[in-house]
């Protein structure tokens, strides 16, 4: 049997965004293949997005940037995070690579934890990364140079074979082998009446997704939303107290490519998945900016020549 062994950081949900449709390709393409998930993201939400029998080995693969809130990133966390992440990297990559000789992988696929390319090559395993983003350019603004955790990184993304670089995304120039590659997102079939009539609202309602991630909400004034008349909102989780009647939460379970293409308009931090998904079901989206974090340029940049959007300040939300 043919073991792929997918590492997908639990930074947000926009690496999975990125990688579920690849391994759900993949499976399509040949249904023998053993797909096993190395990830600290919950399996509910590997769920939401996949269409394929895959294993799941929890672990933290990576650290990302620690989040204050939904659109604020606490960046002297982040910088203590990462040193105890990488403090012990010699061991963890000796670790992960006897985990991968023993659950047999024949290939490793990685968005975009270094750690995953470090292990592969200490096994002697091919390794692919897919990315619109990638630690070494997110942490070089936040350390000196020369620090132990960028070189780790640095020759980690060295050992990867090759890195599918993403739409949307910054420039990566610590992966030295590099192809580029179109844009990859999931995209609803069901029709948008189908999907109306599924979530309760009628067709010709006005239907804003309020949509931040996995970090929670940004505040703002839910009562303000009931003199919107005419329109109905859709959050993920709805806070205590009075919520106007035309806020509903979302599902359980909920596909988000399906919600996506059921609403007018998604409001949201901007972010790959969203933003991808969002595009490819020809919705316009309403975007909070997140200028501390480096990849909003080229999101906002990209946003703003390609798609109808429009940025909304934090004040205004």
């Amino acid at each position: 049997m043919k073991t792929i062994v997918a590492y997908v950081s639990a930074h947000g949900f926009g690496h999975w965004a990125q990688m579920s449709p690849v391994l759900d390709a993949l499976h399509r393409t040949d249904p023998d293949v053993r797909i096993v998930m190395r990830t600290a993201l919950p399996r509910d939400v590997l769920e939401a997005r996949s269409r394929f029998p895959f294993e799941l080995m929890p672990g933290q693969v990576d650290v990302g940037v620690i989040q204050r809130d939904a659109v604020n990133e606490d960046i002297p966390a982040t910088v203590k995070a990462v040193e105890r992440f990488h403090h012990n990297w010699d061991e963890q990559v000796e670790q992960e690579a006897g985990f991968l000789r023993e659950t047999g992988a024949g290939l490793v696929v990685s968005d975009i934890a270094p750690l995953a390319f470090a292990a592969a090559a200490h096994a002697g395993i091919p390794s692919i990364g897919l990315a619109s983003i990638d630690w070494h350019a997110i942490y070089t603004p936040l350390f000196p140079q020369g620090h132990f955790s960028l070189d780790q990184i640095a020759a980690a993304h060295r050992a990867c074979n090759l890195l599918l670089a993403l739409p949307l995304g910054m420039p990566m120039p610590s992966f030295p082998r590099q192809k580029r590659i179109g844009l990859i997102a999931r995209q609803s079939d069901t029709s948008r009446h189908e999907l109306r009539q599924r979530l309760g609202y009628a067709d010709d309602d006005r239907l804003a997704l309020v949509m931040f991630g996995g970090s929670g909400m940004p505040p703002f004034r839910m009562d303000v939303l009931a003199e919107m008349t005419g329109w109905r909102f859709m959050m993920p989780a709805l806070p205590a107290g009075d919520i106007p009647t035309n806020v509903r939460a979302m599902p359980d379970g909920s596909d988000m490519a399906e919600l996506i293409r059921a609403a007018d308009v998604i409001v949201c931090k901007p972010g790959y998945g969203i933003v991808s998904e969002a595009w490819r079901a020809e919705r316009p989206l309403v975007y909070v900016p997140r200028p501390a974090f480096p990849e909003y340029p080229y999101l906002s940049g990209w946003l703003r020549s390609n798609a109808p959007s429009c940025e909304l300040d934090r004040e205004a939300l």
